[in-house]
């Protein structure tokens, strides 16, 4: 009797589970579901755009793609600019902490979002009561560095990062000058130096005593000489801004001569004096943003040089000579720390440049840079070049007896911002001679293109280490230059 019952009661059991499901549409059949024709939300797919720059900056899926190629947990060596609606707010501004933490997008939707995380205010400053907070659909764009953190969430770096610009509004709460210190300008390169507001803006935002990891240009007025260029110490100290007053001032420590020399002759500086420094800054005792002891110099003075020619003409005409399309390939002249046609305006140049007198032809080769986390490149100018096959070549040699490579290529260049980068063989080499690398590629079409040499990071193939350069070659038998 009992097992009838419970038979029964399986077959009632099982009576209602089916009525159940005929009941219920299953999720095909669910009107819109995104697996029938036409049906759901379509996520609109949103192009990267922006190079990074102050003038130009990157939306939220170039700034995602461009902290995305970083290595997990290494910081960017540059600043960059973001732009973009703000989607959500984690963290708001308060004077306890000064900083906020949002995320953004380019339509203030949660589609192709980027972290802000920790940003200091307006004007690289932390918050204070009273000031304008930030609100989702706010328009902003925030400048600093970024990581890749634990290699899976692209963002930026706490304290390294801040608001540039809120709904239009840059500086303390305001676009309209009014600011006694002035509004930051420039993005601290050799075409577009810092002004002394952002070069304070930049150090200050280092930790206290710590230098930053690059050169960076700073332009101004010489407010007041503390210290005058000698050849006693061969260095001078003085205080630069826009107008040559005092209001936004930047201070100028120890910075030796043009040409990054000790000072043996020349002109002393005089206040009024347009100048432009270059090299390392730091934030002494996390109060006093300035330039590195020995580490910056006068880049120039009047619109002199080094070689004494105009601080923006690249170091005046140079052609290339015989079958060789590439201008100073033997690195002999030199535009203060850079050598003349070796800066590309793009992002293909990442690599500090420095002189050597180490040559394998002539009197100078150039030094490049490393980093034991990321790869570095020197680049040759933008130069547009006719469809054909080419042989880019030059001579490379380590600086130390640990194994070192470099690695030829080129990047196409569009309206200021990188293609894909197009590299030939590892080329291994030594520093007790010089080698040749050779590297044919060929173009299809006229293109834009950046020549580039690429330093490798540490790998189990090579130490990184500064690498030189020299007499380096551009021929072709059936292209040519675009002039």
């Amino acid at each position: 009797m009992k097992k009838i019952i419970y038979s029964l009661s399986m077959l009632a059991i099982a009576a209602l589970t089916f009525t159940s499901c005929e009941d219920v549409p299953m999720p095909y059949d669910e009107p819109g579901n995104s697996s029938g024709d036409g049906g759901g939300d379509v996520v609109e797919e949103v192009e990267p755009s922006g190079t990074g720059t102050e003038a130009d900056p990157f939306n939220c899926v170039a700034a995602t793609n461009y902290t995305s190629q970083l290595a997990a947990d290494v910081e960017s060596e540059e600043d960059i600019y973001i732009k973009g609606k703000i989607v959500s707010i984690e963290e708001e501004y308060t004077s306890q902490y000064g900083n906020a933490s949002f995320t953004i997008s380019e339509d203030g939707t949660a589609s192709n979002t980027f972290k802000i995380w920790r940003a200091y205010y307006l004007g690289n400053k932390k918050f204070a009561d009273g000031q304008t907070q930030v609100n989702v659909g706010d328009e902003v764009v925030v400048c600093g560095k970024v990581v890749n953190y634990k290699g899976n969430t692209p963002e930026t770096v706490q304290g390294k990062a801040y608001l540039y610009s809120l709904n239009g509004v840059k500086g303390e709460g305001g676009s309209t000058g009014e600011d006694s210190e002035g509004e930051a300008k420039g993005d601290g390169t050799e075409t577009n130096p810092f002004n002394s507001v952002a070069a304070n803006n930049y150090a200050s935002s280092l930790a206290s005593g710590a230098e930053s990891d690059k050169d960076i240009y700073i332009k101004g007025k010489v407010v007041s000489v503390k210290e005058q260029y000698g050849t006693q110490y061969g260095n001078a100290t003085f205080y630069i801004s826009d107008d040559g007053t005092a209001s936004g001032q930047f201070y100028v420590f120890r910075a030796l001569y043009l040409g990054n020399v000790k000072y043996t002759s020349g002109d002393l500086l005089k206040e009024g004096d347009d100048v432009v420094v270059c090299g390392r800054v730091t934030n002494y005792m996390g109060n006093t943003p300035e330039t590195v002891q020995g580490k910056a110099y006068l880049y120039s003075l009047n619109g002199k040089t080094v070689a004494g020619e105009g601080s923006g003409d690249e170091g005046g005409e140079v052609t290339p000579a015989g079958d060789n399309i590439l201008a100073n390939g033997d690195f002999e002249l030199w535009n203060g720390s850079t050598p003349v046609n070796w800066k590309s305006a793009s992002t293909a140049s990442s690599a500090t440049l420095s002189q050597r007198s180490d040559a394998h032809g002539g009197s100078y080769s150039v030094g490049v840079g490393f980093a034991e986390s990321s790869n570095k490149r020197i680049a040759y100018k933008e130069i547009t070049l006719k469809a054909g096959t080419y042989k880019f070549a030059f001579y490379a040699k380590s600086t130390t007896a640990d194994p070192s490579q470099c690695r030829p290529g080129y990047v196409p260049v569009k309206s200021g911002s990188v293609g894909s980068y197009s590299y030939g063989d590892y080329a291994s080499i030594k520093n007790s001679s010089w080698t040749l690398v050779e590297h044919e590629f060929s173009l299809s079409e006229t293109t834009t293109v950046c020549l580039v040499v690429m330093n490798p990071k540490t790998s189990s193939y090579a130490t990184a280490q500064e690498i030189l350069i020299d007499d380096a070659s551009l021929t072709t038998k059936d292209g040519g230059l675009v002039e």
